[in-house]
This record gives structure tokens, sequence and C-alpha cells, in this order.
């Protein structure tokens, strides 16, 4: 039997102290004469211990159950075989974190992260190190699954060669992100480990400059495991001047509004910023005054020179990695809109006057609107590219073997239902190639005033922007007559929207690649109030915006940013700023790979002209190169490691793994709960015995 707390088996000793107490006899002190006893012969105290203890029963009852009191506190428990794992050396394990975000090119920080991460990598104890860099990603070197191989000197050699093939990169500093997933993987395997105690072995070398534009925003929604700590080695650089260049806006006239950020430890504030066209040749240069910790918005000269997309450079600091600004004119993309109505240019009862007013050009689109007419020429689908169909009239039947294909190959339509003659129109498109002989029926409800929407479905992009509660309210919008539908079942749909009455007023039918929607309206003033409303606009392009090849290309980027590329069935090549090409599948519609700043273009393997090019610039924060905060990480709960700890490291790890062995084990026994019950029982046979004792002594006395 061991105990847990021996320490308290020095209660016994209460046991045995009263008994001593009450044996000793001490001499009276302060002896007071008297004159009559003075001539009387001294006789020493002659001791009786027969009169001393009268009840040697009740005494052992008595101390018996003090002796199980103080066992109880003392945590008995027996020793088992789970014990021999207590000898063994619990797993301990060293995290190596390295950032290899864009801030680490400044002067020699990289020189000293590797500098210190081998001296980490020398003083680990001769078991386990784990190595992980992260930017805007956490990142594996030498994952935990690997780590345990026996240290030596070769495995030494081997992990400084690992972080020798390290280099910074260009993307921002996820720092909360890093750590979040760090401490799950290291949770994951606790939940593997019989001791439970990995987590508290577990140390964290985090090699960091620790800027203030690292993100932290990650920890906020982690629960931090308390075991776990993290030694921060913070980085210095030997120059602290250091201003970032971030582009906001450049217009169709290529002309720039950018914000410069000068860091809150920078000693300079006066910057340049100018063109440069070819290395070292700056144009149209202008000074800014840019106070320590704060930012300023200016807007450039116009660049008017097409043949070459200039790039900006700042200069009047020391650090150089974040100074160029790469730029990409945006593409003014022109559109193509095709609206089979009735021609009337400046008749506000024609549906056409109020379709193509809700298209205009602007500076980011060109719109072409062509309104087809019963007596047009008939349109060519292979002459031009169409973004969106308008119907809202009959269609003759070779307009509709047009509508049809363009539904086939993607295309985006909308059909608005004013009388039952466009209701054949909506069941020829609806059931072509449909393996269906169902139709489309229509009535015209009795309307008592007007109708209303009602279960709009907010979530289809249609309706998307008016989610907000401000602009969510329909009820101002009224309709004097409607169509009233009845679809079959074999007919795929969607209703967007029914009427008060329950009928549908917006539905959705997808024909292969092709949408095809259906308003069982009209949006004249004499059908309904809804080409006069502010809902008008904005549905109708939104209807356009359904077409993939209709949406704004965006040519800014960010470093580590996706950028979406349109469907193409060639192969395509990414020509990337180190003059390397990378080759993408032809079902390929993202590209990840943008981790070098600069220009990217975009190119098919038998064009050699690219379709498409793109800027990449480093992210805004990696510029605020000032000391972070570390309460902002202890607050969302990240234990640094302290001087406290630091002295239970020098604990043995071994006698702490028994330590907490012992305490499982106790644990499990619980003896001291029987001991308890049975000092209790002792006592109220004590008790009773002494009851029956003192009735016994009464009654002889008595007698």
């Amino acid at each position: 039997m061991s105990f847990l707390t021996p320490l308290y088996l020095v209660g016994i000793i209460a046991v045995g102290l009263p008994i001593l107490l009450h044996l000793v006899r001490h001499q009276p002190k302060n002896v007071l004469y008297f004159s009559s006893l003075r001539f009387l012969e001294h006789k020493p105290h002659q001791t009786n211990r027969k009169n001393k203890i009268e009840h040697w029963l009740l005494l052992s009852l008595r101390a018996l159950a003090v002796i199980l009191l103080v066992a109880a506190f003392a945590r008995p428990f027996f020793k088992n075989q789970d014990l021999k794992l207590a000898s063994t050396q619990p797993q301990s394990q060293t995290i190596l974190l390295v950032d290899t975000s864009a801030s680490m090119q400044r002067d020699s920080l990289w020189e000293k992260a590797l500098s210190q991460a081998n001296e980490i990598i020398k003083e680990t104890p001769p078991n386990q190190i784990s190595v992980f860099t992260f930017d805007t990603q956490l990142k594996a070197v030498k994952p935990l699954r690997q780590s345990q191989e026996t240290h030596s000197a070769s495995s030494l050699e081997k992990k400084q060669n690992l972080l020798g093939e390290l280099t910074p990169g260009w993307k921002a500093t996820d720092l909360g992100t890093a750590l979040a997933e760090l401490a799950a993987l290291l949770q994951e395997q606790a939940i593997s480990d019989p001791t439970g105690s990995i987590l508290r072995h577990t140390k964290v070398e985090l090699i960091t400059d620790f800027q203030a534009g690292s993100r932290t925003e990650a920890l906020s929604e982690f629960s931090w495991p308390k075991e776990l700590s993290v030694r921060l080695h913070q980085l210095k650089a030997d120059n602290l001047d250091n201003a970032g260049l971030q582009l906001l806006t450049l217009d169709a006239e290529s002309q720039p509004t950018i914000r410069i950020v000068n860091a809150a430890n920078s000693q300079q504030e006066k910057f340049t910023i100018a063109y440069e066209v070819q290395p070292g040749k700056l144009e149209k240069s202008q000074q800014v005054y840019v106070p320590r910790g704060q930012s300023r918005v200016v807007r450039m000269a116009a660049w008017q020179q097409p043949a070459s997309v200039p790039r900006i450079v700042l200069s009047g600091d020391q650090q150089n990695f974040d100074n160029h600004l790469y730029l990409q004119p945006p593409v003014r993309p022109n559109l193509t809109i095709v609206h089979y109505g009735t021609p009337a240019e400046n008749s506000i009862e024609s549906a056409n006057y109020f379709a193509r007013r809700a298209f205009p050009s602007t500076s980011q689109r060109s719109i072409d609107f062509q309104t087809i007419g019963p007596d047009s020429p008939p349109l060519l689908l292979t002459a031009t590219e169409i973004h969106l169909m308008l119907i809202s009239r009959q269609l003759a039947p070779d307009e509709t073997e047009q509508v049809q294909r363009y539904l086939e190959q993607g295309g985006v339509v909308l059909l608005t239902l004013h009388d039952d003659q466009s209701t054949d129109s909506l069941n020829q498109l609806a059931t072509h190639n449909a393996d269906t002989t169902a139709l489309i029926e229509t009535v015209s409800p009795e309307i008592n005033g007007y109708a209303l929407l009602t279960d709009i479905n907010f979530e289809h992009p249609l309706f998307q922007i008016f989610q907000a509660p401000e602009f969510s309210d329909f009820t101002r919008l009224k309709f004097w007559n409607y169509r009233g539908l009845k679809l079959p079942e074999q007919i795929p749909h969607r209703v967007l929207a029914r009427f008060d009455h329950q009928a549908p007023a917006i539905l959705e039918i997808t024909r292969n690649k092709g949408k095809l929607l259906v308003m069982s309206f009209g949006w004249t003033p004499q059908e309904s109030q809804f080409a006069l409303s502010t809902k008008f606009v904005p549905m109708l392009n939104a209807i356009l915006t359904l077409n993939d090849r209709a949406q704004n290309t965006p040519a800014q980027f960010t470093i580590g940013q996706k950028v979406n590329l349109p469907a193409d069935q060639q192969t395509r090549l990414i020509s990337t700023p180190d003059r390397s090409q990378i080759k993408l599948a032809s079902d390929q519609q993202d590209f990840t790979e943008t981790i070098l700043p600069g220009l990217y273009q975009v190119e098919s393997d038998t064009q050699l002209p690219p379709t498409r090019q793109f800027a990449v610039n480093l992210d805004i924060n990696e510029s605020q190169t000032e000391p972070l905060a570390r309460e902002k990480l202890e607050a969302l709960g990240v234990h640094f490691m302290d001087s406290d700890l630091e002295s239970q490291e020098h604990t043995s790890p071994a006698e702490l793994q028994r330590q907490a062995q012992l305490r499982e084990l106790e644990q499990k026994q619980q003896l001291w709960r029987w001991l308890i019950i049975v000092a209790l029982a002792l006592l109220g046979l004590e008790t009773v015995l002494a009851r029956w004792l003192t009735g016994k002594s009464s009654a002889t006395g008595k007698a």
C-alpha cells in the first residue's frame, strides 16, 4: 500500500499525545509551603496504571478511529501493474514554428531566424522535434508523425538542411490561424496519448518578427489549451523605417488612387512616389508627407502611355520589400442584350422603353441593347456574343428555335407573360427536348385591387441584394394583372417568389447549361408598378449577372488571392512574373498560385497574344512592421512561457508523469471513503459502549 499524501500520516502522533500527557505526572510548580505541614515527611506520588486508564476498549476504539481518519487524509492506494508506466519517460516534443511571411525579408531577419532555429535544434533534448512554417497558412516541414526518430548527428544535420532550404515568401502573416491549427493538431495527438500529458510536455518555439500587421482573428474563435505554452523569439530589424503602398482604385483613364502607410516606429515621414517605366527611370514623381503610424491617400497623375504598364515605386524608407505597386488597367467589357419586344422608343407604355433604360452603359461596361421586333431581321447567334435575352412578346417559330439554341449554349433568358400567346412561347421553350407531353397552363385570376409578392427566396442571386432588412420590403410593389401558372411536375422548376394568392410570380427553369426565368406579370405601368419601383433596375441587372460571361473580371489581386478564370475548353498557360509558365487543365477555373508580386498573363497554347492580364501585389498589412502587443494574444488565451514555467521545466518529467499516474490510480480506488466510513462506525460503537459503561458505573455506585 502507498499513500498519495503521506505527510498526513504525521497526524497519527495525535493518538499517542493525549495518552502520553495523561501518563506523565509533572511536579507542581510555585510550591507554597504551609506552616502546619512543613514538618511532615515528603513522600513521592506513587503511580497506579490501573487507576489511570479504566476502559482500554474505549481508548482503543477512539485511537483506531483517529488513525483511520489520518489514513484517509493520506489518500492510500494499492499499486498495480499500471504503475509500471510511471517509470517510463513521458513523451516530450518541441515544435519549431518559423515565420516565412513577406515582412521577414527585412534586413537580416531571416538570417537571425535561421540562427535562432539552429540553436533550438541543438538544445532540444535528443528525442523529438517538429518543424512548421507559416504565413497565411501553416505548413509542415517536419510534421508531428515523424517526430519519433532518435536523435543523432545525421538527424541534426538533416534538420538544419531542412531549414536551409526555407526562404521567406511574399504572403501576409496570419499568426492566429497558424497557432490555432497547430494547437488543434496537438490536441488530436493528445487524444491517442494514454498519459494525457503530451500538451504539458510540448513546447512551441515561435520565431517571428511579431509585426503589428499579423492577423489574429482566428484565435478569437478558438479555445487555446491551458496546458500548451509558447516561447516567443521576437526578431528585431536593424532599421525600423518602413512604409508601404496599397492600390485603392484604378479608373478607366488609368489614374490610380493609392494609400501610403507609415509604420508606427518609423523615423522617416517624407516619401516620394513615382512611376517606374524602366529600372531606375522614374516619371511623374510626387512628394508625400505621412506621419509615423498614419496613412495618406494620394491620387496620382493619369498614365497615358498604354504601350507599357508601369509600376509605382515608393522611396524614402530603408525597407524595399513593399515599395512597389503593379498596375493593370481594368478591361471594359462589351455586353449585348437582346430584347424580343415591340420597338417603341418614346412610349412609356411599352416594355422596351423601361428595359432599355435599365441597362445603361457606364465606365465599367458598355451595353449594346438590341430590340428585335416582329418585323426585324432575324438574329444571327454566331455573329455576336449575347449576354442576356428578354422576351415580352410572342415568338415566331424561327425565333423560338434561336432562343432554344441560346439556352442550350448556357444563356440566360427572361420571359414575361402578358397574354395567352406568350404562354405558347413558354411551353415551346420549357418543354423543348424534355421527356414530357404535359404543358404549362395559365389562367387569369380575379384580383380584387392588387396583388403583392410573398415567399421571396432571398438566397437566390436575383434577390440577394435585397436581403438587408432596409431593402427587403416589397409591400409597396403592386401588381394589377398577372397570369396564374400551373406547371406539371415533369418540368423541373424552382419558384423564387409568389403572389399573396399563392400563385407563382417568378420561377426559374433550368435548361441544360442555360437558365430560363419566367415572370407571370409584365412590368409596364398598365400591368404593375414593377418598372417604376426601385426594385426594377437592380433585379434586371442581377439577372444579367447570372451569365458568368457578363460579370466584370477584376484585374487587381493580392498575394495568395484566388483568381477566377472564365470557362474555356482550350488548355491555358499562366505566365508568372519570374517568366515561368504554369499549365492549367481545360476545366480549371481557379488559379491560386499567386505567390509572387507582378503581372500575370493568361495565354492559350494555340494563341500567342494573352487573353487576359492581372496584377498581384503585396498585402498592405505586411507594411505595419511595428511590434505587435503581446497582451493582444494573451487576451485571446495564448499562454506564453514565463519564469515560473521555466522552473517547472527543470522538474523531472518522469517524476511528473509518475505523480500524475499515482493520482489517477488513487482516484480510481478511492480507499479514503471506506476508511472514513469505518472510522464513523467505530465512533458510533464507541459512543454506544461509553453510554453503556457510564450507565453500569452509575448503577454500581447507586448500589
